[in-house]
């Protein structure tokens, strides 16, 4: 392809998330097409709709990113991927000739329990553990509140770098995710990243849209 880059416009409606897609999706702007989505499905809105009208890209290419980013993102945090402007190809997502079209097929989402909150920038650990108990308190889920302390205090040392760090908890469908954000890009190190997160069934390391890095883990019920 002679154009061989990505670039995206981020609108959104009633909650969605509309991603409008220039350029190509080639082997070269993959990882952009698929930290694209990623970012935007962690975000957790209603649904997630690409339109492909302005988008040129090889097929083998697509199919591969499209289904890669879904089979990571299924379970949790589940949000429905649609596609919009599409052809005759084999699509592993729901596809929909526009994006008036896609938005009109979004149903009513299920039901997320989400506690978010900023944590202190001195003894922050100890602060997400405690969160972490309260939570599982609240909620009723006395059995995953050693774990979900455990892992939320790993995860704050991974990802705590004193400029904004959140801790966020979520219970959704059975799982129980414990999430750290921060203000900054911190590098992905995927080893310290499995060793914070034992005992966890899925663990991620994400951008964010305002730069920032997002480190989850999913504990089952």
């Amino acid at each position: 392809m002679p154009n061989e880059t990505l670039e995206v416009e981020l609108s959104g409606t009633d909650g969605v998330a509309v991603l409008s897609l220039f350029g190509s999706l080639s082997a070269a702007t993959y990882t952009r097409m698929r930290d694209l989505l990623l970012k935007t499905v962690l975000a957790e809105p209603t649904a997630v709709v690409v339109d492909l009208a302005c988008l040129a890209f090889e097929r083998q290419t697509a199919v591969a990113v499209f289904r890669a980013v879904w089979n990571q993102v299924a379970d949790w945090p589940g949000v429905p991927i649609l596609l919009a402007a599409t052809d005759r190809v084999d699509w592993p997502l729901p596809g929909f000739p526009s994006v008036a079209a896609a938005l009109a097929a979004v149903g009513t989402p299920p039901r997320r329990w989400v506690v978010r909150m900023p944590l202190p920038l001195r003894g922050s650990a100890g602060f997400a553990r405690l969160a972490a108990e309260e939570t599982c308190r609240l909620w009723g889920l006395p059995e995953l509140s050693e774990d979900a302390a455990d892992v939320v205090d790993a995860l704050v040392g991974l990802a705590a770098r004193g400029v904004r760090p959140t801790v966020v908890f979520e219970w959704w469908h059975g799982r129980f995710v414990v999430g750290v954000g921060e203000d900054v890009v911190v590098p992905c190190d995927p080893q310290a990243l499995r060793c914070a997160a034992i005992g966890a069934s899925r663990c991620g390391w994400s951008t964010t849209w305002s730069d920032g890095t997002l480190v989850w883990a999913v504990l089952d019920a």
